[in-house]
């Protein structure tokens, strides 16, 4: 027997369960390190101070001095791709919550496009900004289909605040929060792993009487893990199914569903 047998044996991979899933939301993913300030000035607090919603302290910056008097800031955003694969995620959602001065000009969203090497919201549902009220406001964009040119496989986002333009008032913004969130939805799986060796999943079926579908997959699982992996591009068929996931070493996990 050689080490290739030898691992395949002690391998033991299982699926617990199939489930097409509706419509869900990853936790914030927020700021871990400090802004970066490209117009205006940090006044007080932290980007600490930005991760929790409506927790009582915000970071407050101001706009450039005259004669510009703008605010242009960009902080950097991870999105888990270990919880939340690429191949699974539907959209991005990037939201705001700050506090204005004044509501003589609008507050723009707007993220690092990878793809165009250039800050920009091409393909974002608003790009026309928020006009502010002068209290606490809420601005949230949604990146629709265009998502992944705005974020690197490593699941890093530079995400842009920045005002209008300039007018007769130096502007304060106070922010409370920024964030990004996955949305996903299509089919989660759960894998078992109950051998005693890490197992890599290397591709997955979905079969019916009529349709024989092949998926890449790249899933490790260490031993004793139990892990739920989301596809956004996998559609369960209607009626009886079979789904099958292949490992690395060869072996194979088999459920059946309806």
């Amino acid at each position: 027997m050689n080490q290739l047998d030898w691992e395949k044996i002690r391998e033991d991979i299982k699926i617990s369960n199939v489930a097409s899933i509706n419509t869900t939301y990853s936790s914030w993913f927020v700021a871990q390190s400090e802004y970066t300030v490209n117009l205006g000035t940090n006044v007080s607090g932290t980007y600490e101070d930005t991760q929790v919603a409506n927790d009582g302290v915000w970071e407050t910056f101001q706009e450039s001095r005259p004669p510009t008097r703008r605010l242009d800031i960009n902080g950097t955003f991870i999105v888990d791709v270990s919880s939340y694969p690429l191949d699974t995620i539907s959209t991005i959602e990037i939201k705001l919550r700050y506090r204005a001065s004044d509501n003589k000009e609008n507050i723009y969203l707007e993220a690092y496009n990878w793809t165009a090497n250039t800050y920009g919201d091409n393909g974002f549902n608003s790009t026309t900004g928020y006009t502010p009220t002068t209290g606490w406001d809420s601005y949230a964009v949604n990146l629709t289909d265009q998502w992944s040119s705005y974020v690197q496989s490593d699941g890093t986002m530079y995400v842009k605040v920045r005002d209008a333009g300039n007018d007769a008032v130096r502007t304060t913004v106070d922010i409370d929060f920024l964030g990004v969130r996955v949305v996903a939805s299509g089919t989660r799986f759960t894998f078992k792993n109950e051998g005693s060796l890490t197992a890599h999943l290397v591709s997955l079926w979905v079969n019916n009487s009529t349709i024989h579908q092949r998926y890449d997959v790249n899933v490790f699982i260490n031993s004793g893990e139990t892990l739920n992996y989301t596809r956004s591009d996998i559609s369960l068929p209607s009626g009886e199914y079979i789904v099958k996931v292949v490992t690395q070493r060869g072996n194979t996990a088999v459920f059946s569903g309806s």
